[in-house]
């Protein structure tokens, strides 16, 4: 029996008649369809062995509806009935597959939509949001020929809902496999879903009472996201002005799930965070924006705040953004070296300097960035928490006002550097396993020993046109002379490491030293035609490389 308070409706329905008896609206600012394969697998999973297992009833969780001008909108479980959905129309598929068209248009009629008789509009019974609604309605509402083409390129969500009816399908087709009569096989499973998969049907008379009940909830299978629960509580603060934090919200949203994907939203918020307040982990995020946004506008500003944060964070992950063409090369072009190091850490500080600084002032920044960056992936140091740390309390400084220029950051992160000697140090015996670091080293020392300016400053370069090549190869020859045990210390050391042109590099394989000698000589790279110079190739001739590519880069990355 319903229970009624006032306005506030709550029962236990079956997901199916909740579908059948009302129209279903899932509002602009919620997320898109995130159900992925495993969700939706246990969900039909459970289901079906409820049935066989003779199960009176199956409980899936609760749904929370706000009335709005009307509407039945969703503000918790349209994973649940979306997926319901698309189970329901598969199950239509296979009888309008199976020839029994009749079957197949009660359901699309009871469940999916309805046709309007005035206006003979088709009204789904269930509305996703605007960005899966068309897709939604284009490959699962719409049957046989009237579906249109699927797109060559599919937003993520989009690939989630047909991943989802492609299960569902299968599903279906196994369920009825090995049974005498598929018909009422369908159809007692479908009175099942109409009955008997139950849910708690929570009906709130706005948005603020919804909001409260939302928070308190969880979805079945998919735990809320730390976004979920920072879009609601920003709704429910809003109150009248929903509409601006409804728009700001999908503007960012939309943003950053176009250059990645969803999961991008909370890094983002909790950065942002960061740059204003100092590090903020994952789990604290919720908890210290909810106890500072205490008004309707604040809750309006942090929402249009990150509305254009996210312009800069975005051109931060993908420097090809026309957001760089008001910035030189060399920005991007650190931007790009910033990202390839995975520097992840960094992007509060910068937040705060793109935000706050002068365009010079962020050049200038960048740079110190890359040799700071490159200085700390080759002596340690700060592990990845105290870096972040340091990087988002400088943020702090600079949204603050107590940094506004390249030297004053500089001043203030010196003592969190490796110096000069600690990196010359550190270099003499640095080992890199990766290929594009050791690429993009060698690159910069290359430049800055032929006298560049800005030695640090390397493009995105053509990998199949630079080769790197490990003077000691990979698997040596008897005639190398040498151990396992020196080989494994050796081959990976920058000292042993070189640039050669793809030819070249092919050419010269795993041959002895001295064959590889004649290569090395006709090389365009100064610091590989030096090997060359070489009689043999050993531990001391790598070390003796290694002391001259160190204080090299001292030079290469400095920080001063």
């Amino acid at each position: 029996m319903p229970t009624q308070n006032e306005s506030l409706l709550i029962e236990l329905d079956g997901i199916g008649h909740a579908l059948s008896d009302h129209k279903l609206v899932v509002p602009v600012y919620q997320r898109s369809y995130a159900w992925e394969e495993k969700h939706v697998n246990d969900l039909i999973t459970d289901l079906f062995s409820s049935i066989r297992d003779g199960e009176y009833e199956y409980f899936i969780g609760s749904i929370v509806i706000s009335l709005n001008d009307g509407k039945h909108e969703v503000v918790d479980g349209q994973q649940r009935l979306a997926t319901i959905s698309i189970l329901i129309a598969a199950m239509r598929d296979y009888f309008e597959e199976s020839g029994d068209k009749q079957r197949a248009s009660h359901l699309q009629g009871e469940y999916l939509s309805k046709v309007d008789r005035r206006s003979q509009e088709v009204i789904p019974s269930l509305t996703l949001n605007n960005s899966d609604h068309e897709f939604y309605y284009s490959q699962i509402i719409l049957t046989g020929a009237e579906r249109k083409s699927i797109p060559a390129q599919l937003k993520q969500s989009h690939g989630r809902i047909l991943k989802a009816y492609q299960i569902a399908g299968k599903a279906i087709k196994s369920y009825v496999a090995n049974t005498t009569n598929p018909t009422d096989t369908l159809l007692d499973l479908l009175d099942y879903i109409d009955k008997n998969l139950k849910i708690i049907w929570v009906q709130v008379p706005d948005h603020a009472n919804a909001y409260t009940i939302f928070e308190t909830l969880n979805d079945r299978g998919l735990d809320l996201a730390i976004s979920d629960l920072l879009k609601n509580f920003l709704f429910g603060q809003s109150d009248n002005r929903i509409g601006e934090v409804s728009n700001f919200w999908t503007e960012m949203y939309s943003r950053l799930e176009n250059i990645e994907n969803e999961a991008l939203v909370v890094t983002f918020i909790r950065h942002y965070w960061s740059s204003i307040n100092g590090l903020t982990r994952e789990r604290e995020l919720y908890s210290k924006i909810k106890k500072s946004i205490v008004s309707k506008q604040k809750a309006v500003d942090l929402a249009a705040n990150l509305a254009s944060a996210s312009k800069i964070y975005v051109a931060l992950i993908d420097s090809s953004q026309t957001f760089w063409d008001e910035y030189p090369d060399e920005s991007k072009t650190a931007m790009s070296s910033l990202n390839m190091f995975g520097m992840v850490q960094v992007r509060p500080l910068l937040l705060a300097v793109f935000t706050k600084f002068k365009k010079a002032e962020i050049e200038e920044t960048l740079k110190f960035l890359v040799s700071a960056s490159v200085r700390f992936l080759i002596h340690g140091g700060l592990g990845g928490g105290a870096l972040e740390t340091q990087y988002s309390e400088r943020a702090k400084e600079i949204t603050n006002g107590n940094i506004t220029t390249a030297k004053d950051l500089k001043t203030k992160m010196a003592k969190a550097i490796p110096t000069d000697a600690e990196f010359e140090t550190s270099f003499k015996n640095a080992v890199v396993s990766k290929a594009f670091l050791a690429r993009y080293y060698l690159q910069a020392l290359e430049k800055s020993n032929k006298g560049d300016s800005k030695p640090e400053l390397i493009p995105n370069t053509d990998t199949t046109a630079v080769n790197l090549e490990h003077v000691l190869p990979q698997s040596p020859a008897a005639a190398w002379g040498i151990s396992d045990e020196e080989h494994k210390v050796l081959w990976n050391k920058i000292g042993n490491l070189a640039l050669m042109s793809s030819k070249l590099n092919s050419d010269a394989g795993n041959d002895t030293f001295a064959s590889k000698k004649a290569h090395f000589a006709k090389s365009s790279f100064e610091l590989t035609r030096q090997i060359a110079q070489e009689s043999k190739w050993t531990a001391k001739e790598i070390a003796n490389r290694q002391d001259v590519l160190a204080k090299l880069a001292v030079k290469t990355w400095p920080v001063k």
